[in-house]
């Protein structure tokens, strides 16, 4: 039997569908692990960022549940997350990763499997938690996708949190558009390169609202670059 995560660390879960399938819930009864349960639905309603990991036991990988998981990214919440879900494409399986699912795990499989997986899905925010970036007057938070500067903070959605993560990383270098959209949006066909535009537009609202200095400078026809705080 796998262990979750270790010695005597408690883990909190977030069941999804999981009526579907007893057999999830004989998987997580362990001492070390507490878990909730929510129904199926159009979209994923997480009021509270309080789980390590979340298992969306899917019925299908159709387009209500890529919206979903895609919709739960955009509002901010990176809570690792698990989809499992019966025999499906391999475009279906690409399609829920690049909406944002960190990881797929397909039906029917055993419980020390889903355990594992769950396991390595909640280590990853635990050697996040620390991970501070700065550029200039920007700090960045990846664990609370949180950005602030001299006038606040304010907080980030899942693409606007990758983006600005680039930038810090490498301030004052030209990033190619080409790497951003491959980066940011991986191989989803319905994605151009007009969302570039509108998430650096956000991103640069962003700047503004916590009173940065910084600035997001366009390079006609290359890419883009962070001008740090003078």
């Amino acid at each position: 039997m796998v262990t979750p995560i270790g010695g005597d660390v408690l883990m909190r879960i977030l069941l999804i569908n999981a009526e579907q399938d007893e057999r999830l819930f004989a998987t997580f009864k362990h001492e070390h692990i507490l878990y909730d349960q929510q129904p199926e639905s159009d979209t994923l309603d997480i009021s509270e960022n309080i789980y390590d990991v979340i298992v969306y036991n899917a019925t299908k990988l159709d387009e209500k549940t890529i919206d979903a998981v895609y919709s739960l990214r955009e509002s901010g919440d990176m809570t690792p997350l698990l989809v499992m879900a019966g025999h499906t494409t391999a475009r279906a399986r690409i399609r829920i990763l690049n909406a944002g699912a960190d990881n797929v795990l397909m039906r029917p499989c055993q419980s020390d499997e889903i355990l594992a997986h769950v396991n390595a899905l909640a280590r990853r925010p635990r050697m996040m938690q620390s991970e501070i970036l700065t550029a200039g007057d920007l700090t960045l938070d990846r664990g609370r996708c949180v950005l602030s500067s001299n006038d606040g903070e304010v907080r980030l959605s899942g693409k606007e949190l990758q983006l600005v993560e680039m930038f810090l990383r490498e301030p004052g270098q030209v990033l190619p558009r080409e790497m951003l959209h491959q980066k940011v949006w991986g191989a989803d066909r319905d994605a151009t390169y007009n969302n570039i535009e509108v998430y650096l537009t956000l991103v640069r609202r962003k700047l503004r609202a916590v009173g940065s200095k910084a600035e997001l400078i366009s390079e006609r026809g290359i890419g883009y670059y962070l001008q740090e705080a003078e």
